[in-house]
């Protein structure tokens, strides 16, 4: 019985004629990598755009929270409410009403200044919107005129307020806008996309001109 000696190793070859290669050439990895470059700047910007309206998403939610807080606290309390829009620092305040009118005739109590306090708990406390996210216009109606911009919202002692929109702009100039009806007594985000609330959207921004 024979045996090969000094048999070398020397790599297989494929049917083709050239050596197996168990590893990605410079070449190869440069490739790749111009390929992974080229995918994450398709990605980025809608990436990115995402991440705005998430944003902006967001803030609607501070909004419907916090309109949802001085409902409740009005109507748990039995006192005035009060939500405050800061326009220049992107904040809401919720306030309750605090005067003391224990023992006054009711002429008096209405002849006073009202009190208020900020609500300082957990849930209460100011909130901030989301960075890029400003609070573009309060009021009644969307005709966005600055004689008719509010910078309050009063929630009366059983939870009821005067019907108001909140609109919220973010990057690009994208906006949302959060209606407070005081018929249905939970404030919603209006959707552009649905008939009902476009339509709604322009009677506002067409009424009292």
């Amino acid at each position: 019985m024979t045996s090969r000696v000094g048999s070398s190793s020397r790599p297989r070859r494929s049917r083709f004629g050239h050596a197996d290669s168990r590893g990605f050439t410079v070449t190869e990895l440069m490739v790749v990598m111009v390929i992974m470059v080229l995918l994450a700047g398709l990605a980025a910007p809608r990436f990115v755009g995402s991440m705005r309206s998430e944003r902006l998403r967001t803030g609607g939610r501070v909004v419907l929270s916090m309109v949802q807080l001085a409902r409740s606290r009005a109507a748990s309390e039995g006192r005035l409410t009060r939500l405050d829009f800061d326009y220049d620092q992107g904040r809401i305040t919720a306030l309750r009403y605090v005067q003391d009118t224990q023992g006054e005739s009711d002429s008096r109590q209405e002849a006073r200044e009202p009190t208020w306090e900020a609500m300082t708990d957990n849930l209460g406390q100011a909130r901030d919107l989301p960075l890029g996210i400003t609070i573009r216009y309060v009021g009644e109606d969307l005709t966005m005129t600055e004689t008719r911009r509010l910078s309050e919202l009063v929630f009366r002692p059983d939870g009821s307020a005067d019907s108001a929109y909140v609109v919220l702009e973010g990057f690009d100039s994208e906006v949302l806008v959060v209606e407070v009806d005081d018929i249905r007594f939970m404030p919603r985000v209006l959707d552009v996309s649905r008939p009902e609330d476009l339509d709604r959207i322009e009677q506002s921004m067409r009424s009292r001109r």
